[in-house]
């Protein structure tokens, strides 16, 4: 199992160096992910042209012992498609398939289908994506039962710029939750059911009227006064829903950090780390397509292991790690230090 580190991330050949949060005023990180030796564990293909310049930013989701990966490959016109793998081992790539599964084919998401999360709710695999066009960014949905047939069902959010988002994995009060962000801010709202969701225009006009009001998370330190996104899709433990979550900070640096809501009300923050879990370190993660990028989409735990996929730099698909208890422990214990 990788373990959990502190102050020193030692894989010289990978370009690591010294935790650069640690250098500031002998501040030491309370906490990190542990990253994979073999990372990037998905990089682009030549022979694909579809993903030939940058393959990342992986929403996961773990079901019947594997896990599943929806990737976003981006083209030699920046234009982004949807591809699809599987990992056993936690980073084993053991299919990949060489077209894409989902693409732009609507006016809506014509210049790119981008950074998929996936939820498994009610019997099939609802992913939500950022549909890209030439009015920004906008919340999409699909569906698949088995990751080789997928439909379309549209715009799901806000007729604005509106992104990061993900569906609980369950009903929360009886209705399908979810979490996106508007400027710039981590909200949350509520639908009755599926046919709600992908009919809501109504439901949005009434929202934006007061949405400071759904409002549950912002930027608070200074890796992410920028601005703030969900990551992965919010992961049940006894303790509360666990959510990583990116952040940006004012030199436009992508780290990561990690949130703990309550289960019955998830508007209720229960921790929050104060540093970042995942930072910018290896030469993959500082040069890309966005240099000093670290993007968390996806997260599992398999057995005592906390395994969390991200982008690095918008170029490759890396995955970190920690044991899920002491990480649990420590994000517990942050909060309780910074109260």
């Amino acid at each position: 199992m990788l373990r959990l580190t502190q102050k020193y991330l030692i894989l010289d050949e990978l370009g690591r160096v010294e935790n650069p949060s640690a250098q500031k005023k002998g501040k030491v990180a309370l906490f990190k992910l542990s990253k994979h030796p073999g990372n990037p564990i998905i990089a682009p293909r030549p022979t694909c042209g579809w993903e030939v310049n940058g393959t990342f930013n992986p929403g996961a989701i773990l079901h019947d012992g594997t896990v599943h990966l929806l990737y976003r490959g981006v083209d030699e016109n920046l234009i982004s498609r949807l591809g699809y793998a599987r990992i056993t081992d936690g980073s084993q790539v053991v299919d990949r398939g060489t077209n894409p599964v989902l693409e732009p084919s609507t006016e809506w998401e014509e210049l790119g289908c981008e950074d998929p999360r996936i939820t498994r709710l009610e019997g099939q695999f609802l992913i939500t994506y950022t549909a890209y066009s030439k009015r920004g960014p906008r919340i999409a949905l699909a569906s698949s039962k088995d990751f080789t047939q997928f439909e379309k069902h549209g715009l799901v959010g806000p007729d604005r710029h509106d992104k990061d988002c993900v569906i609980f994995p369950e009903r929360i009060d009886g209705k399908i939750a979810m979490l996106h962000r508007l400027e710039s801010r981590v909200q949350i709202a509520y639908f009755d059911d599926l046919d709600a969701l992908v009919d809501s225009g109504k439901y949005w006009e009434e929202y934006l009227t007061n949405f400071k009001a759904h409002e549950i998370m912002r930027g608070v330190s200074d890796w992410e006064q920028s601005k703030i996104g969900i990551g992965p899709t919010p992961l049940k433990t006894p303790r509360g829903w666990l959510v990583i979550y990116h952040g940006v900070s004012a030199e436009k640096v992508y780290r990561a950090g990690a949130v703990l809501l309550d289960l019955k009300d998830p508007r209720k923050i229960l921790a929050r780390t104060r540093e970042p879990i995942l930072e910018p370190e290896t030469t993959f993660e500082r040069r890309g397509i966005v240099p000093n990028v670290v993007f968390p989409d996806g997260a599992v735990v398999e057995g005592e292991r906390l395994s969390v996929y991200y982008g690095g730099a918008d170029r490759v698909c890396c995955v970190a790690s920690a044991p899920v208890e002491e990480f649990l422990n420590e994000l517990e214990n942050s909060a309780k230090r910074n109260s």
